[in-house]
């Protein structure tokens, strides 16, 4: 009999911590749709020096060759401009102004980095799954450099949406691996596959198809 009150005592407690990380995930979910962007997060990234994804990082650095001018788009703490080639020019950029060669930008508000040329090399290391109007970052960001470099954690299948929404990090898109890639195809960008990485996260090179890099965003 005591067993089975604590049988029926411990599945009462798992569907009650259940039902409890359900409603942190929904209210997670509520504040990353109505809040535009996040700063006070991103201000502790981009003071807060070596963060978690910093191994992405180095990856992308490593297929940037020396001598090339690298605009960093989401710069947080500038770990990438570690990993470069000292004889990179880096360039960060970010809505958190942590140093004063640090080019503002909010993106989500339509905001972009102000430049005066193209860079050969664009980086946006874990940025695109903030972005609430992801064709228009598409179609933007190429004109700052004549490649980027983006990466992304796509939607797995079978993989909810809500819990994706509501998983702490602000994310708010959702695509699948084909389903970006069509989007990049249908915004006539050349595409390549960099690095597949064990955490899920795609590194992806691009290129604008039929328009040459402009001398900077305006």
């Amino acid at each position: 009999m005591i067993k089975k009150l604590r049988s029926v005592k411990n599945r009462i407690l798992g569907r009650c911590r259940g039902f409890q990380g359900w409603c942190r995930m929904c209210v997670s979910a509520c504040i990353t749709l109505v809040r535009p962007t996040n700063t006070p997060v991103w201000k502790k990234v981009a003071f807060a020096g070596r963060p978690s994804w910093d191994d992405r990082n180095a990856i992308i650095a490593g297929f940037i060759p020396a001598g090339s001018s690298v605009l960093d788009v989401g710069c947080g703490a500038q770990t990438l401009r570690q990993h470069l080639s000292p004889a990179c020019q880096y360039q960060p950029s970010d809505i958190i102004k942590s140093a004063p060669d640090v080019i503002f930008c909010d993106i989500n508000a339509g905001i972009y980095p102000q430049t005066d040329k193209p860079f050969d090399f664009v980086v946006c290391s874990g940025i695109f799954e903030y972005m609430r109007k992801p064709e228009e970052f598409l179609a933007r960001i190429p004109r700052l450099g004549r490649n980027v470099i983006m990466s992304y954690n796509p939607l797995l299948e079978g993989g909810s949406k809500l819990e994706r929404l509501g998983n702490g990090y602000g994310w708010v898109n959702h695509y699948k691996k084909d389903e970006l890639e069509n989007l990049f195809t249908a915004m006539e960008l050349q595409w390549s596959i960099l690095h597949t990485d064990k955490l899920n996260y795609i590194i992806y090179s691009l290129q604008a198809e039929n328009t040459k890099a402009g001398s900077g965003e305006r």
